[in-house]
């Protein structure tokens, strides 16, 4: 959630004329979200409502472990009237079936329907979801850009990610990652094999992650089944 100083910063820009491009230049707030601000929307403070609590044991833990790591590659959460949250992550195109796998686990971890938004004139699609629990799920939500603070684990949440390591790091790759073809020669020999990397920032991820997560990130990066 951004600042109220934030917010105040960015209307007062919007009022002298500046469109919501030139003012997430200026402030490095993303432009959807200034733009929300422009038109009154998600300036309320729904993380003050109290939440009843919840159960994570009867969670979906592959999806969870999943929708977790796109959100900490290319998701994010905003405000909006009434105490509801908006998750939305942001994919390529050019990949319906990272899309498709994005909206499964979203519907698998909040009650009803993702929404999948296309823009005009990019490659750009956003799968986005309503949710008054958000912030409950995904604790790791808060002021600033995610790769300039520390991303820390709640308890359950390690205990899912340890459960189910291959799709969260599938999750990193779908967000965050890149798959190559690397080529090994030796004399006549030649071979082939897909590998799988993300980058990460040693200021977020230090100290974030069980160390046997870690450990296995290389050990994934081959694995075909991650494609």
């Amino acid at each position: 959630m951004r600042s109220s100083q934030e917010l105040e910063r960015a209307l007062a820009l919007l009022r002298q004329g500046l469109t919501a491009t030139e003012v997430s230049r200026a402030t490095g707030i993303p432009r959807s979200t200034v733009r929300d601000w422009g038109y009154g929307r998600g300036i309320e403070r729904p993380r003050d409502l109290v939440c009843p609590g919840h159960d994570f044991s009867s969670i979906d833990g592959g999806a969870y472990a999943y929708l977790l790591a796109v959100y900490l590659g290319d998701g994010f959460i905003c405000p909006r009237p009434r105490g509801v949250w908006q998750l939305r992550n942001t994919l390529d195109s050019t990949y319906p079936g990272i899309i498709a796998e994005c909206v499964r686990a979203v519907e698998a971890v909040a009650p009803r329907k993702a929404y999948v938004l296309r823009r005009r004139h990019e490659r750009a699609v956003e799968v986005s979801k309503y949710w008054k629990h958000w912030t409950c799920f995904i604790p790791q939500h808060g002021p600033g850009r995610k790769h300039t603070r520390p991303i820390v684990l709640a308890d359950w949440q390690t205990r899912v990610v340890e459960t189910h390591v291959e799709q969260f790091l599938r999750g990193l790759i779908h967000s965050d990652g890149t798959r190559m073809i690397a080529t090994e020669r030796k004399g006549s020999y030649v071979r082939r094999a897909p590998r799988y990397a993300f980058k990460t920032d040693q200021r977020a991820s230090s100290g974030s992650l069980p160390a046997h997560v870690r450990s296995r990130e290389s050990t994934a990066r081959g694995r075909a089944r991650l494609r």
